[in-house]
């Protein structure tokens, strides 16, 4: 029998957070490879309730919390930002301890998320290739499908396969030499030995082509899934005891078949969150009836920008209004302390004055406003309209770096300032 490990990687960022976030690609992988007879082991660095940690960080009422993390040295281009720089995730030493613990594999099969995040990539294969000599490690996941060649040549992996499990999946075939399920099998959850929830998606793909985000450049196309399909991997997430479930869909209320989705898990007793923020557009006092009666507890909507100018040269996906309408439905549906609402700092364009009357409508409502650092997305437009090239370190597109530039720090400060303000005297 082949034998595989599956890699989650340390993270290298200036701040991280359990913000839900899991491997669901990954998992799907390991899941896929199981039903086709091989045996897998997950290592999730970023698994905050490993049973190699000696210490857990605390652990939200919805699932969230702290990752463990350890100061590390900032890379020279770094130097500039006056904040420490850390690995989160296990800590080094702990995984050096137990590499003799992994088990023999065939092949290694890592994941990735930021293209800036490949520093840590890199760190992990590095401690991996102590314990694997000569096993063929693979990377795929989104820094490897927005930087194939960058990833090539930096992350130290033996192999980069570039898209999604669909688009890699022949390839990935012949690289395992195994035939894989046609239908991919629900993500793999029961590898892990505590979840404190789990991740899904009923789409792929986003029907806009917003200037910042890079979705299309993930997948082309908007598809949505099968409705029995769906509702399939609720009942098993609902039988693994999983209760909460956060949306990974970048169009979750764009699906043809929501609503009837909604009323199917009425009853289930799942408690459901959208970290993606929410097309306000698609809300309406049916569609936010159902989903209060779902479950749905936490609810990040889509505001980004009241600047009717910068609104066009971005996508026009929204306007003041749509949101103002959104939050008055939702309310009526019974949200209140729930609702939270992403508001854009630092796109090319974007005037500070015009970033605060967005944060001032949102306060108006009474909804909590995030400050949604920008970062620019290789691949978009706004990474070109940045000033970036190819040649770019991905490692000065994180966002806490763009945003602590000389142009921009000042004013990102100030910002965050009268956002406590604003806050604190609405307390």
């Amino acid at each position: 029998m082949k034998r595989f490990l599956l890699v989650n990687p340390w993270i290298h960022d200036f701040a991280a957070f359990d913000f839900w976030l899991k491997p669901l690609g990954l998992l799907r992988i390991a899941a896929a490879l199981r039903q086709a007879g091989a045996g897998i082991h997950l290592l999730d660095l970023a698994d905050r309730n490993h049973p190699w940690l000696e210490k857990h960080t605390k652990t939200d009422e919805w699932g969230r919390g702290k990752f463990a993390a350890e100061e590390i040295e900032k890379t020279r281009i770094l130097e500039y930002v006056p904040r420490k720089f850390r690995r989160y995730g296990l800590p080094y030493s702990t995984l050096v301890q137990r590499l003799s613990d992994l088990p023999d594999a065939d092949a290694i099969l890592i994941t990735s998320g930021m293209t800036y995040w490949y520093t840590g990539i890199r760190e992990t294969i590095e401690v991996l290739h102590k314990r694997y000599h000569g096993v063929p490690i693979i990377l795929g996941g989104i820094y490897a499908t927005l930087l194939p060649e960058h990833a090539g040549i930096n992350s130290g992996a033996d192999i980069v396969l570039k898209g999604s499990l669909a688009e890699i999946k022949e390839r990935l075939e012949k690289l395992v030499g195994l035939h894989l399920p046609e239908e991919t099998p629900f993500p793999a959850w029961d590898l892990y030995s505590k979840l404190d929830y789990a991740v899904m998606s009923i789409s792929r793909g986003c029907p806009f082509r917003c200037t910042y985000c890079a979705s299309h450049r993930l997948e082309p196309h908007y598809l949505s899934s099968k409705l029995a399909d769906i509702t399939a991997e609720l009942k098993y997430l609902a039988d693994l005891k999983i209760r909460r479930i956060a949306f990974y869909d970048d169009a979750l209320l764009f699906h043809q078949d929501f609503n009837e989705l909604m009323e199917r898990v009425i009853g289930m007793g799942l408690e459901f969150h959208t970290p993606n923020g929410l097309h306000v557009n698609q809300i309406t006092p049916e569609r936010a009836e159902l989903m209060k009666q779902a479950g749905f507890r936490s609810l990040y909507l889509s505001l980004e920008t009241v600047d009717e100018e910068l609104l066009r040269h971005t996508g026009a996906k929204l306007s003041a209004e749509a949101f103002t309408n959104a939050v008055r439905i939702l309310k009526d549906a019974g949200f209140s302390d729930e609702l939270g609402a992403y508001v854009l700092f630092g796109l090319p364009r974007q005037t500070e004055e015009s970033v605060k009357r967005t944060l001032d409508l949102a306060l108006s409502l009474d909804v909590k406003p995030h400050l949604a650092e920008f970062s620019p997305v290789p691949g978009t437009l706004d990474f070109t309209r940045s000033g970036l090239s190819d040649d770019t370190d991905p490692l000065l597109t994180n966002n806490t770096a763009w945003c602590n530039q000389g142009k921009l720090r000042d004013s990102w400060k100030r910002l965050k300032d009268y956002l406590k303000e604003k806050i604190e005297e609405s307390i």
